[in-house]
């Protein structure tokens, strides 16, 4: 038996609003109960060299949220209780919610150990797709000595300790841990049974919400089906074989006017698996959710695609969070599901009859950059709903059945999920995630007729007749929502840009950059550790599939990108010309331009805020202007094209017509004007318009 090691992440002043959160008062309240209840207070540093015995126990924090510095480490400070805190690198000063690297080191100067938590926080038993277990471990290991890498950088300081992101420590977890020299790891568990092994370590919430009920949760599952009786069998096959308690769950699947018969697949599934049968009226998968949730007998609904196949105990995931928050709207993973098909996909001869517990995962691109800001913490979120997807959905049905369940207005494909999100969110539904309640989602590349047109490889406006109908039907029903109002924009955007085939395709890498502008993060999109290369790649993808010739790598410093020479090389093998937008400094770096020209890069657009050094040191750091000229100098060096991109402020404006003398003498063309007003709301475009040379693009942030 350790220690009694326990772990929180969030800390607030007032009653908790959040899930995972405890109050400074909840947080006195469980130090001195357990030092009245005999127990010392210790450090988990303890665990480095004497294990401390099950008369001790042990605070913990992961994640770096804000909170900790201004809620935590006071009240632990008048408790003279110590701490640690394990910090996912990549997330530090990403946003207001995490903390920034001066915070961390005034944790650190009073006394808090800072413990490794990963660089980008990964599920570490995850094997990617295009991995093998060799690969797999490779990733791991370069996912540590990133984050040693930055610890040192930021802090000078090696962390001893480490606690697995999710709790999950698989035997590859721990080689690579054991192998980037940790004293000792931390996993998260429902007891404190410990066989000794240093890097499995158990830690356990101290949050630990209780199960409402001692009786697993009652499920219905719902399939709406049309055709695919090969994908269709597999799927229910599965669901008939749950290792959940048969009498505590059904799976009702609902045919949406198949043309094959469906019926021989369900002549020997046990009792609790039933089809029913709608009219063919057209493809109406939100009324046949319906039909089945009409006739559900159970509490809880559990809504699964025909083609996503899940595990033997997906159920058991599912109830783990419906048996403990109350009002849930689980949104579970779906693993190879992607609006555009890209190619990687799982197809039915690797899924269909094996252990999909087995399979690598395709990460889900489309919700992955919302999911890895907030760390999976839907309720940072103030608008969740676009995240509903009911290929993998369960919720009460009491809920469901106040907000009035799935409107029948929508017919064909998309967006009926997205509608009945909107109303959860406003009807008070609490959005939680789960990377544990996997589904795959299996593609037949051969099917013919697809009911995506995004997945066609040159679909025409005419194909999305019937989701821009949806979209209209989506904007009339929520007519007064703002939000609901950008999210139809941006989808119709995303129609004209797909049907257009643009001869330009932007591919954002995370806006890092180690020399930051006090105004970086207004331009730039900065996702915490950047985007994984799966994701750049796919994009890379989508422009070879539309026919693009030209690829511009823009957010931050793409330099500094860990796969940018992989993303330049896949870039280049797919269009005519690569560019990207740079702040400049990284190519100060001797050859960086060079090997970037080689692998691909053909032209790059500078940032430029002022030719004066002194101002772009007093916009940056001291030294900056002086790395920033080198830079340019090597771009042009290398023979690449070069231009700018020049960024107004009030402070730079009276610095302009220099500036723009300056480009003019270097022989700089100006691509774009942008034009920053945060620090004097009077400022604009109408300031220096009278300056900047015609036919330049100009916008104001």
């Amino acid at each position: 038996m350790s220690a009694e090691n326990l772990y929180l992440h969030y800390v607030c002043d007032g009653a908790p609003r959040r899930r995972q959160t405890v109050s400074r008062d909840g947080l006195r309240d469980l130090v001195t109960a357990r030092r009245r209840a005999g127990k010392r207070g210790v450090s988990l540093e303890r665990y480095a060299d004497a294990p401390p015995g099950a008369d001790a126990f042990t605070i913990s924090f992961d994640d770096a949220h804000a909170s900790i510095l201004a809620h935590a480490a006071p009240v632990l400070a008048t408790l003279d209780m110590p701490a640690t805190l394990f910090v996912p690198t990549a997330f530090v000063e990403t946003s207001p919610e995490f903390l920034s690297w001066e915070d961390l080191r005034r944790l650190r100067d009073a006394g808090w150990t800072l413990g490794c938590h990963a660089h980008t926080h990964p599920r570490m038993g995850w094997r990617l797709h295009d991995e093998d277990e060799a690969g797999h471990l490779a990733r791991l290991r370069s996912e540590l000595a990133r984050s040693l890498e930055v610890f040192d950088r930021e802090l000078g300081v090696r962390p001893a300790l480490f606690a697995y992101p999710y709790g999950e420590a698989p035997p590859i977890a721990r080689r690579a841990v054991r192998e980037a020299g940790f004293d000792a790891a931390f996993t998260v568990a429902a007891d404190l049974d410990w066989d000794g092994d240093r890097l499995a370590i158990p830690r356990v919430d101290a949050l630990d919400e209780p199960a409402r009920s001692e009786t697993p949760t009652g499920f219905s599952v719902i399939v709406p089906a049309y055709d695919r009786v090969g994908i269709l069998a597999d799927v229910v096959t599965r669901l008939a074989s749950q290792t959940y308690p048969e009498d505590r769950y059904e799976v009702i699947v609902v045919d949406d006017g198949s043309s094959e018969d469906l019926g021989p697949i369900f002549e020997d599934m046990p009792a609790n698996v039933r089809l029913l049968r709608q009219g063919d009226a057209d493809f109406r998968a939100g009324q046949a959710r319906q039909r089945g949730a009409d006739e559900a007998s159970h509490e809880t609904l559990a809504f699964l695609d025909a083609d996503v196949a899940v595990d033997p105990d997906f159920l058991w995931h599912l109830d783990w969070v419906h048996r403990r928050v109350e009002g849930a709207v689980l949104l579970g993973y779906l693993s190879g599901y992607n609006l555009h098909d890209l190619g990687l996909i799982h197809r039915p001869r690797e899924v269909l009859g094996r252990d999909v517990r087995a399979l690598p995962i395709i990460l889900d691109r489309s919700r992955e950059p919302t999911l890895r800001a907030c760390l999976d913490n839907l309720d940072w979120l103030e608008d969740p709903w676009p995240l509903t997807y009911t290929g993998n959905l369960s919720l009460s049905k009491a809920l469901f059945d106040r907000v009035g369940g799935f409107s029948d207005e929508f017919v064909g494909w998309g967006l009926e999920d997205v509608d009945l999100g909107v109303r959860l969110h406003r009807g008070g539904g609490r959005f939680v995630f789960s990377r544990f309640a996997v589904g795959h989602h299996v593609v037949d590349p051969e099917e013919d007729g697809w009911r995506n047109p995004f997945r066609e490889r040159e679909p025409s406006l005419a194909r999305f007749e019937g989701y821009l109908q949806n979209l209209a039907i989506l904007a009339r029903r929520h007519a007064e929502d703002d939000a609901v109002q950008r999210y139809v924009e941006r989808s119709r955007a995303d129609i004209d840009e797909t049907c257009a085939r643009p001869m330009t395709v932007g591919i954002e890498v995370g806006g890092a950059a180690r020399q930051r502008s006090a105004h970086h993060a207004r331009l730039h999109h900065v996702q915490p550790g950047g985007v994984p290369l799966h994701e750049l790649l796919d994009r890379v993808a989508y422009a070879e599939k539309i026919g693009a010739q030209t690829v511009y790598v823009l957010g931050g410093e793409p330099a500094e990108h860990p796969d940018f020479f992989p993303l330049l090389h896949a870039a280049a093998a797919a269009v005519s010309w690569v560019s990207l937008q740079t702040m400049g400094h990284a190519f100060a770096a001797p050859g960086l331009a060079a090997r970037a020209r080689d692998a691909g890069l053909r032209g790059a657009v500078v940032d430029v805020f002022t030719c004066s050094d002194a101002l772009h040191d007093a916009l940056h750091a001291p030294g900056c202007a002086a790395r920033w000229r080198r830079g340019i100098e090597a771009l042009r060096a290398a023979e690449l094209e070069v231009s700018a991109r020049l960024i107004v402020t009030p402070r730079t404006a009276p610095e302009l017509e220099s500036t723009l003398t300056w480009l003019e003498t270097e022989g700089i063309s100006l691509s774009e004007v942008i034009v920053l007003t945060a620090a004097d709301p009077h400022f604009g475009v109408k300031d220096i318009q009278h300056i900047i040379p015609n036919g330049v693009q100009r916008s104001v942030r």
